[in-house]
């Protein structure tokens, strides 16, 4: 009886090490797919930041393009009437001009905003993809938050202060 006893615990003693034998490969096969899953989180962010980016500076230059358009044609316009109103105000203080012009101040202060905010939401979802590896958790986050919200901060401090021209 006692034999038996000694060889289910011998037993129990070799499952239980060959269990921990097992399970090291198994904890750095883990590590590694960890590591190649938080490499491909931060490859798609950069790809995804970089489209939004892409995407906010076509929309300014497809606006810089139109309020180009939009204020020569003003400028036409004024050029054709100091041309048959010789009382008229020259094409660069016609007031459509001038409208003209502060509008497409603003609409491409809009646009740059756009693209400012676009870049600051791509380096913050890198930053959160990174954080996932490596520094203390919350802290990078709250790193990573901070920084966007400067960034973010700074855009429209420039953006108000176009519009309050």
């Amino acid at each position: 009886m006692h034999k038996q006893t000694f060889i289910l615990v011998t037993l129990i003693f070799a499952a239980v090490l060959l269990q921990g034998c097992n399970q090291q490969p198994d904890t750095a096969a883990k590590v590694q797919a960890d590591t190649a899953k938080v490499q491909a989180d931060i490859a798609k962010a950069e790809a995804d930041g970089q489209k939004k980016i892409i995407d906010a500076q076509a929309k300014l230059d497809q606006v810089v393009a139109q309020n180009n358009k939009d204020l020569v044609g003003a400028q036409t316009d004024a050029q054709k009437g100091a041309t048959n109103n010789p009382t008229a105000p020259p094409p660069a203080a016609n007031a459509d001009v001038v409208k003209a012009r502060n509008e497409a101040e603003n609409k491409v202060a809009d646009a740059q905003y756009d693209v400012d905010k676009a870049k600051a939401e791509a380096e913050r979802q890198v930053a959160e993809a990174r954080c996932k590896v490596g520094a203390p958790n919350d802290m990078c986050m709250a790193n990573a938050k901070a920084n966007y919200e400067s960034v973010i901060a700074a855009a429209k401090a420039k953006n108000d202060a176009t519009h309050h021209q």
